[in-house]
């Protein structure tokens, strides 16, 4: 018992010291911290098993990344995880192992320490990213068609420009006009949610679509993008919840009460991945990043994003209930 307490404890050291960033978000160049707050951040999530037959499962839960502006670890974990892993993005995520009887239902209960930066971009570079970060995060991947005709012509259109940050900037202005915002519970992708309206073009889906669309826009120019993917808690303390079996009833009503969220980066020569949240206030906040955002990770190449059930990953057995507390203070 002592030996598996001891592995267990030594597995949260290194969740701890996993992905630390390179730079403090005070030595990033053009780049001003506007606020620090730390969370502890407490998720719980039900599982239930719907077959008439004892399942032993393992259960994926993905964690808070540590970043140039985010500083995360784990305090505890129940079931205590049986290891740490790293998906082909780089995201680090916690494995647990389950048994659950015929119809039976069990709780995981996780608890980190998350501390965020927030951030504003105080000067734009002009010259472009290296060959390779552009060849590497503007090719067409998954929801992101970067041949598509129509994406073409109208990135070109609205947003081309000589430097990448006044197109990012031009590119986010004509996007968050465009929103029609509406609960989606199936990824569209940029294909599908670009829609023709009566006199122009309306961008219709939840934050998943308005990032697809603004990535894939963002490669057609040359920009390198990609998507993050976390909470947009909606202040300092409070609570979100999401049921299964009541989500698609709910349909737009689910934001009143669930903050799952996914928004896209930037690549800018000399300051690195800046985050472009739109929905957060409604605005091109190109570089402009609040403190109530947390990270879970980044969509490069594996497609996990804010998808509701994204949250807990069980093999086998069903999520059927998520919730997470929150209570930010100082540093």
């Amino acid at each position: 018992m002592r030996a598996l307490r001891a592995l267990s404890a030594f597995a949260l050291l290194l969740s701890a010291l996993a992905l630390l960033p390179a730079l403090a978000p005070s030595e990033r160049a053009g780049v001003a911290v506007t606020a620090n707050v730390t969370y502890t951040l407490v998720g719980r999530f039900l599982l239930a098993n719907p077959s008439n037959s004892t399942v032993r499962d393992f259960v994926y839960v993905p964690l808070p990344q540590n970043t140039t502006f985010q500083r995360s670890y784990v305090v505890s974990m129940d079931p205590p995880p049986l290891r740490y892993a790293v998906d082909e993005d780089g995201n680090v995520y916690a494995i647990v192992q389950v048994e659950a009887g015929p119809g039976a239902k069990l709780w995981v209960r996780v608890e980190y320490r998350v501390s965020v930066a927030g951030y504003r971009l105080e000067s734009a570079p002009r010259a472009w990213p290296p060959l390779g970060i552009v060849r590497k995060y503007t090719r067409s991947s998954g929801y992101w068609n970067v041949y598509n005709g129509t994406l073409i012509d109208l990135a070109y259109r609205v947003a081309y420009a000589d430097a990448p940050y006044d197109a990012a900037r031009k590119l986010a202005e004509w996007v968050v006009n465009r929103v029609k915002y509406r609960v989606q519970f199936s990824r569209l992708g940029s294909d599908h949610a670009v829609a023709r309206s009566l006199l122009d073009y309306a961008i219709v889906g939840d934050c998943v679509e308005v990032a697809d669309v603004y990535v894939t826009m963002a490669r057609i120019l040359g920009i390198p993008a990609r998507t993050a993917y976390g909470l947009l808690l909606t202040g300092r303390e409070g609570r979100m919840w999401l049921n299964m079996s009541t989500a698609a009833e709910e349909g737009d009503r689910l934001i009143e009460h669930w903050g799952g969220h996914i928004w896209p980066q930037v690549y800018l020569a000399g300051v690195g991945w800046v985050d472009v949240d739109m929905l957060d206030g409604m605005q091109a906040n190109v570089g402009a990043y609040s403190e109530r955002h947390i990270v879970f990770g980044f969509e490069e190449m594996k497609y996990f994003g804010s998808a509701l059930s994204s949250v807990c990953v069980p093999s086998y057995l069903t999520v059927q209930y998520a919730e997470y507390e929150y209570r930010g203070g100082s540093p």
